[in-house]
């Protein structure tokens, strides 16, 4: 029969109970956590603090690019045979013609209608007083051509020597080297303000009141 614990030995003495191993409190495991918890709330906080300010709108960027830029937001996007009265001349939107204008240098005068089509489309609509010099005509004439989202045109009645208009946006100028003029042909060629960017600018090369040369 086995001796209990507490039973005399053969030697007569009794057995010393073994005390229990107390295992040290995890001060160094509360320590990381408190850490790495105090790290994770600092993420959220300057995320939520911050969110969307590594963002840029490539819209208001563009708008903020160009000095005394005129912005129309909102506009009709609709189609129509008919002449249309707009609010400004020349348009930067509104109602047009289901027919682009082709983008590319004119001689003459063309459809506001078609024109604003084009616009929609991301491009860019130069227009000037038919009596601007010859140099400063040349000069635009050498910003337009060749790039299939510029459009250059006279525009008779024009209060200003050059309009730039693209779809909801347009500058005035006195001069092809005005600052604005270039700044407005980066921001807007093909630009973010185009409802329907990338779609082609191609279409009537018609001169002319809306239907002339149908």
């Amino acid at each position: 029969m086995a001796k209990r614990a507490d039973q005399p030995t053969t030697s007569g003495r009794r057995r010393t109970p073994v005390a229990p191993v107390k295992k040290p409190f995890p001060w160094g495991t509360i320590a990381v956590s408190a850490v790495i918890g105090a790290l994770l709330i600092g993420i959220l906080v300057y995320a939520v603090t911050n969110q969307g300010s590594g963002f840029v709108d490539p819209l208001k960027a563009a708008d903020k690019s160009v000095g005394g830029v005129q912005i129309a937001d909102k506009q009709d996007q609709g189609h129509t045979d008919s002449p249309v009265k707009y609010d400004k001349t020349p348009p930067t939107g509104g109602k047009h013609n289901a027919l682009p204008q082709s983008c590319q240098v004119y001689t003459s005068a063309i459809a506001d209608e078609h024109a604003v089509h084009s616009l929609e489309h991301g491009a860019v609509w130069v227009s000037y007083r038919p009596d601007l010099a010859a140099d400063e005509l040349a000069t635009l004439r050498g910003l337009v051509e060749g790039n299939p989202y510029r459009i250059l045109s006279p525009y008779p009645g024009l209060k200003t020597p050059i309009s730039l208009q693209a779809w909801g946006r347009q500058v005035t100028a006195d001069k092809a080297s005005d600052k604005q003029v270039g700044d407005f042909l980066e921001a807007y060629t093909s630009g973010p303000q185009a409802p329907e960017r990338g779609a082609a600018c191609t279409g009537t090369t018609n001169t002319g009141p809306l239907g002339a040369g149908s």
